[in-house]
């Protein structure tokens, strides 16, 4: 005969049978307990009620902490976005001023004057083509301790199209220099011109280097003024000389010669040993074409520039002097 089981163990199990965690042979036999012993049936209802109302409120309470992150998330990607399209907008701006208020460093223009008077430079300039308009200039410290000029531009725009300039700036200080434009002026006016700086720099003490030859001539620009060439040295007994060969014909002589010879005079005073520029060339006449030949002498040059040929090679100031002389280039240009 089977043995009941009192209602105090049933009791002590009801809780783990209400959370399921009682065994098959336990579950039966409280089950069997249960649907004969009313107290007990009763007590297992109540907690079940009461399992199953704090399974609702922590379902409720977990249901509000789920709806809290989502709005913790939406207010912060709401204020992520914000964020980023305060950047955005400010970035925007910032280029937009950039480009068409403040501007931006420019180096391809042209000066179209430039004069010094008492102490103050004015030049004037435009723009290559219509893609940039002047906005403003300031003066940079450079690392040698003269100053440059820079001038910014910025794009075109309804309030900007003035594509030239006209600017004044202090001379600089004693002993300083300032440079516009590759262009030099000195604290007493002096004006050294890109061309004269250019060809300081590319002094050469001896003939026998082709490769500052060409630099010497580049730098002159005999190429882009009289036509292609080809050299010619003579470095084996003084007066060592240098020879061009022009290879395009020319239809006028007196003006061909009296370039060359311009030149002639800038390759004697700033190639250190060299003595004598000789050139030919074949002009077109009416009976056809001849050709031609032409030597210019340190002497020569000394002659058509009042002073030894070599010492106008002794500083930028002087080549700029030689330069003024033989009018290659007007002061200040």
């Amino acid at each position: 005969m089977k043995q009941n089981i009192p209602c105090e163990l049933i009791r002590d199990l009801l809780p783990l049978y209400v959370d399921g965690l009682t065994s098959e042979a336990s579950n039966r036999e409280i089950k069997e307990h249960l649907e004969t012993c009313g107290s007990c049936r009763e007590r297992y209802e109540r907690m079940k009620r009461e399992l199953e109302g704090e399974g609702i409120a922590a379902l409720a309470e977990e249901t509000r902490e789920i709806d809290y992150l989502k709005k913790v998330r939406r207010r912060g990607l709401r204020k992520m976005l914000l964020t980023a399209a305060g950047i955005l907008a400010a970035v925007a701006l910032a280029i937009f001023v950039k480009l068409f208020v403040i501007g931006f460093p420019v180096d391809s223009y042209l000066i179209t004057y430039m004069d010094v008077y008492e102490d103050t430079v004015r030049v004037g300039g435009v723009f290559y083509g219509s893609a940039q308009c002047y906005s403003r200039y300031r003066l940079a410290e450079q690392k040698d301790g003269t100053q440059k000029l820079v001038i910014y531009g910025t794009l075109p725009s309804p309030w900007n199209r003035d594509g030239a300039f006209n600017l004044e700036a202090e001379l600089p200080e004693p002993s300083g220099a300032l440079e516009i434009g590759g262009a030099r002026i000195l604290s007493d006016g002096t004006v050294i011109s890109k061309l004269a700086g250019d060809l300081y720099r590319a002094k050469n003490p001896y003939i026998g280097d082709a490769s500052a030859d060409g630099r010497l001539a580049g730098a002159l620009g005999i190429g882009a003024g009289l036509g292609s060439y080809q050299n010619q040295l003579q470095t084996s007994k003084e007066p060592y000389g240098w020879t061009f060969h022009f290879e395009d014909g020319v239809s006028n002589s007196a003006v061909f010669e009296e370039q060359m010879e311009r030149y002639a005079c800038v390759l004697l005073a700033l190639t250190g040993n060299l003595g004598e520029v000789s050139w030919s060339y074949t002009v077109e006449t009416e009976s056809g074409p001849v050709k031609r030949e032409r030597t210019v002498t340190e002497q020569e040059c000394e002659k058509r520039l009042g002073a030894p040929v070599k010492s106008f090679g002794e500083s930028p100031e002087r080549v700029q002097e030689m330069l003024n002389i033989l009018g290659l280039e007007r002061p200040g240009m």
